[in-house]
């Protein structure tokens, strides 16, 4: 895919640098926030004081290691990019258009076996929700019914945040076509969260993306025709008993050029014939068990310098509350809520929850919170404290997290002596609030990784995180579908990643670990693996060039 001549004031470069910080950015919110997930504010304070926290080559509070932690190595994102790197995943073997049924393969295919790429990273940390929809037996036919089911048997008040953690990247696809990014938004949204609010908070972040990559924040964007509204209107209902578009889902009405639809089909050819796929339960298993021994090994031997008392500074240094808002960015997300708080009612919740709260439900709370000033009174608070952030039982509420990304983005930036420096200081500011501090900072990272870019990103945190380099590959594989900057020749084998975590080749077992999309080429009509990234541990001496049947695309 292509997208039309002018529809952006920026480069091709700068774009790429908003893309990529909008992956990156996500990432470091995410691995940062797993410092205090689901502590309170007020033991997060205990551990970490006023900060700085630890991260990369930071100095400051080591994380806390306790049971939840010692599932993550230093520097590792947790489930929530995971999600984002699925939707990546989907884009990659459907020439950058998403899919919702092959998004919930990916998915799927995850919950079982993690990212064995990733040094068995298991898929640690599925919310109630998730969890719920991904155990339906409807799920990987009508991912968006199964997921409608699950929010009725939950009193239709199943608002968590585990797709909005996710969604971010899709507005960048189709950045310049506003229904598009929309529509693959609430694809996204709704193979898993059915509940409107849910979807309204994934679309008013992915536009918001959309705009910061047209670079056009200032200009004035026509409303909404009734045409388009129905459409939106008719998208949220997608898996309800009456509404059939959860039988078309998978965006055929998009134009997609013959070259692009034959690679895309010899694309999924060669992700079946590249190896063996060995679904072994027992050895994945044990190589998650091996994978969280070691994680608590490298967390015992660092205990015993770890944790220093905090000295809470009198009086408090300035938070980003005094950094006041930037009044461009702010103007252009409050016109973004404003042009789409009416998906709030977009669905008839009272005639459809005909029963009493589930006792003991830890969504009961948000029973009545369907309106749009609910949703105008998360999106804009006069502080972040406002938003009690670790108020149990709910601070996985999907407003919580929207609000806090939407404060975080529309910050000046400049109270700070760079960008990179007031990104470090809002996601750390926010990651003190603790909660469900992993998604809120993975949200505010995407966002605030779109605006400044992936150059101006805090570089001593970048090179923190555990798995850059490989993440690095992904986004230019991602970018080599999106702008053709690969060569005819390359073909991209996003599927082959996670259809194999081991290949059989002539009787040779061979371990995947860090095989990119772009290490497999087509040329001569000869199938070849770059071998640069295997884990010499299992593969050894590096192999010759592999021949391999294949037919042009």
């Amino acid at each position: 895919m292509t997208w039309p001549e002018n529809v952006s004031k920026l480069s091709n470069d700068e774009i790429y640098d908003k893309l990529k910080g909008c992956i990156f950015g996500a990432a470091l919110g995410d691995a940062v926030g797993l410092a205090t997930e689901f502590l309170s504010k007020k033991n997060a304070k205990k551990l970490y004081g006023v900060g700085p926290i630890s991260f990369g080559s930071d100095k400051g509070y080591k994380f806390y290691a306790d049971r939840h932690r010692e599932k993550w190595y230093v520097g590792e994102w947790t489930d929530d990019t995971d999600q984002q790197l699925l939707i990546i995943d989907s884009l990659l073997c459907s020439n950058g258009i998403f899919n919702t049924r092959d998004f919930a393969k990916h998915l799927s295919k995850w919950d079982e076996n993690g990212y064995p790429e990733l040094g068995n990273k298991p898929p640690n940390g599925i919310g109630k929700t998730v969890g719920s929809v991904l155990n339906h037996s409807k799920f990987k036919r009508l991912p968006h019914s199964a997921a409608w089911d699950v929010w009725v048997k939950f009193n239709c008040n199943m608002a968590a945040n585990g797709a909005l953690m996710r969604t971010a990247i899709l507005g960048i696809p189709f950045f310049w076509d506003e229904k598009q990014v929309i529509k693959q938004t609430l694809q996204a949204t709704k193979t898993t969260h059915a509940d409107p609010r849910c979807c309204v908070s994934s679309v008013i972040v992915t536009i918001l993306i959309s705009r910061l990559i047209q670079g056009n924040i200032q200009d004035v964007i026509p409303d909404l025709d009734d045409s388009t509204k129905q459409d939106i209107l008719s998208w949220i209902q997608s898996g309800s008993p009456n509404n059939k578009i959860d039988d078309n889902i998978d965006n055929d009405d998009l134009p997609v050029n013959g070259e692009s639809s034959k690679r895309t089909s010899f694309v999924k050819q060669v992700a079946n014939k590249v190896g063996t796929f060995f679904s072994d339960k027992d050895n994945r298993h044990t190589l998650w068990l091996e994978r969280q021994q070691k994680i608590r090994a490298s967390l015992n031997s660092s205990k015993q310098d770890h944790q220093e008392i905090p000295k809470i500074p009198d009086p408090l240094p300035p938070g980003m509350d005094t950094f006041g808002a930037d009044p461009e960015i702010l103007a252009l997300t409050k016109s973004v809520v404003d042009r789409y708080k009416f998906m709030i009612n977009g669905i008839n919740v009272a005639a459809l929850n005909k029963t009493e709260p589930t006792k003991g439900s830890k969504f009961s709370k948000f029973q009545t919170d369907m309106s749009e000033n609910s949703l105008l009174q998360h999106c804009f608070p006069d502080t972040l404290a406002a938003l009690k952030l670790d108020e149990s039982p709910n601070i996985g509420y999907v407003y919580k997290c929207l609000g806090a990304g939407l404060y975080c983005f529309t910050r000046n930036l400049n109270q700070q002596s760079s960008e990179g420096d007031a990104f470090k200081k809002i996601i750390t500011e926010l990651i003190l609030e603790a909660g469900d501090a992993d998604t809120n900072g993975a949200v505010a990272g995407a966002l605030l990784g779109t605006r400044i870019g992936y150059n101006k990103l805090p570089k001593e945190w970048v090179e923190g995180l555990k798995f850059k380099d490989w993440l690095e590959k992904r986004v230019d594989s991602l970018w080599a579908i999106l702008s053709k900057v690969h060569k005819d020749n390359v073909v991209v084998v996003a599927e082959a990643v996670h259809e194999f975590n081991r290949l059989l080749i002539n009787g040779t077992t061979i371990h995947l670990s860090t095989l990119m999309p772009t290490s497999i080429y087509v040329h001569d009509d000869v199938l070849s693996f770059n071998l640069i990234g295997f884990d010499e541990e299992n593969v050894g001496n590096a192999l010759p060039e592999l021949p391999h049947e294949a037919v042009k695309p």
